[in-house]
């Protein structure tokens, strides 16, 4: 968990904006307005930023469990 939402509730919204991203790309044009480039370039890079996020929370999980199992 991380604040108030679960990893798979940020998986979830990572792979809705990845669906997003798709929908955006296959509606703009590869000559589309540079700012609407960036946009999908920045939501995108925030959809890998949460799967990141989860991973390395999730691995910290296991190292902290590990951590305490050991110290019982």
């Amino acid at each position: 968990m991380i604040e108030q939402m679960t990893y798979e509730e940020l998986i979830k919204v990572s792979n809705e904006l990845k669906q997003l991203i798709a929908t955006l790309e296959t509606i703009v044009p590869e000559s589309g307005p540079q700012d609407i480039k960036d946009f999908i370039s920045t939501v995108e890079g925030y959809s890998k930023y949460l799967e990141t996020t989860v991973q390395i929370n999730q691995d910290a999980d296991i190292a902290l469990k590990e951590l305490v199992d050991k110290l019982h």
